[in-house]
């Protein structure tokens, strides 16, 4: 289990090959401006990816700033997801992909975290095995 707050690297999304996965095998649902993907991994920990196409800011710098604000917001609210994962011992890999050319505030982003998190996590205590 990761620190309550913290957002290591053991907790980011990197492997091409799970990437990869998640995208072609796994589901998803759209909470604005958000396109959630994800898939239950066999592997250990919930692993976390963001992403914000070039299609909807064209400037590195503007891109880079949405990503934070997402790292940031799920980074406070992670424990929703982890307390459902560790309940009932299924991890995922999930992405976060930006659909919008708008940019929110930080607690507009936030609320949407929330709320795809918290369908994640209703999403894996209905996955009983």
């Amino acid at each position: 289990m990761a620190k309550k707050y913290g957002l290591s690297k053991a907790e980011r999304l990197k492997s091409v090959v799970r990437t990869e996965k998640l995208f072609t095998e796994g589901k998803s649902f759209w909470i604005f401006p958000f396109s959630v993907h994800f898939r239950f991994s066999g592997a250990e920990g919930c692993k976390f990816l963001v992403s914000v196409g070039k299609h909807y800011f064209r400037h590195a710098v503007d891109r880079n700033r949405v990503k934070r604000l997402v790292r940031e917001a799920y980074r406070k609210n992670k424990e929703i997801l982890y307390a459902a994962a560790a309940e009932k011992g299924l991890y995922l890999d999930f992405a976060f992909v930006y659909k919008s050319r708008s940019f929110f505030s930080y607690a507009e982003v936030e609320a949407s975290v929330k709320e795809g998190l918290s369908v994640l996590a209703a999403k894996v205590r209905g996955a009983g095995l």
